[in-house]
């Protein structure tokens, strides 16, 4: 009987330590004893991991002319977690580059956040430490004005974002699908030597939440930058923001920098972006680029 009783015991600490693990997060939230969980978590930039709800890059008004494929890996920092990821991007232009398509995803992040941070998120993972899967971005451009006889280059862009990002109980990723769609306009100017290229975005951001009040966030998109070409060399800046209605951490400003230098078949790419508001991080990313033409300024 003692030996039956003692198989028992071992089959079943595991379960009981498991449910035992969740008190300290009981106590800390004050569990009301029947609420999901996921309603105790705030779905914004302020209270996620840095992958979760990213800002959109600003769209520079046309369509490269080569496929890439880029591959990059990236520290992302702020005071309470710091997140450590690989990142990956296809591109394809058809039809002239009248068209695209792309997809990016982050394959996976490692991450670590100090007990503060954890439990303003309301993670459930007492350790704050892990990795998850991220979400999956599919975008498809389409140009609707050239740069010829002085005008400007317009392109319109929609991407839709599958809810495939793991671990929400740790509030990585949303675990919901989200979607934006924008139309950015860009401007070459000759100097000495060198291009400068000037654009703007301007669109519309959704993502779905938990809060049963208000099942989708609604933010209007914007950013600018300007790129500076010569010789093999690019330098980029830019600011790109988007403003939800909910108010919670969900207005978002980050201004991004870096720095692509173009080989024949291989480019080498570093970028650096800095939260200005309602994000905390700053990333710093360095990566390659494969491609298949060598893309120079028209």
């Amino acid at each position: 009987m003692f030996r039956i009783l003692l198989l028992i015991s071992i089959l079943y600490s595991p379960l009981l330590m498991a449910q035992e693990d969740f008190l300290w997060w009981t106590q800390i939230h004050n569990w009301d004893g029947h609420t999901p969980w996921n309603q105790y978590m705030t779905i914004s930039t302020s209270y996620m991991g840095p992958n979760s709800l990213p800002v959109p890059e600003v769209g520079k008004g046309r369509i490269d002319s080569s496929a890439e494929l880029e591959i990059a890996g990236s520290f992302n920092y702020s005071n309470g977690d710091q997140t450590k990821d690989f990142f990956m991007r296809a591109f394809l232009p058809l039809y002239n580059n009248k068209v695209s398509v792309s997809i990016d995803v982050i394959p996976y992040e490692w991450f670590k956040t100090d007990t503060v941070t954890r439990d303003i998120r309301a993670a459930r993972t007492r350790s704050g430490s892990g990795g998850a899967g991220g979400d999956i971005y599919f975008y498809t451009d389409f140009q609707l004005l050239s740069d010829r006889q002085g005008r400007l280059d317009l392109l319109f862009q929609a991407c839709f974002r599958l809810a495939s990002g793991t671990n929400l109980r740790n509030a990585r990723y949303t675990d919901g699908p989200g979607y934006f769609f924008n139309v950015s306009a860009g401007k070459n100017i000759t100097w000495n030597k060198a291009v400068l290229r000037f654009y703007a975005m301007t669109g519309f951001y959704a993502y779905q939440t938990f809060d049963l009040d208000h099942l989708q966030n609604d933010c209007f998109l914007y950013g600018g930058g300007m790129d500076l070409i010569f010789n093999r060399w690019i330098i980029s800046q830019s600011l790109a923001g988007y403003s939800g209605y909910l108010k919670i951490g969900d207005q978002p400003v980050v201004y991004r920098t870096g720095i692509r230098f173009s080989q024949k078949r291989i480019d080498w790419k570093f970028t650096y972006q800095w939260g200005i508001h309602d994000y905390d991080f700053q990333r710093f990313r360095l990566g390659v680029i494969l491609h298949g033409v060598f893309v120079k300024a028209n």
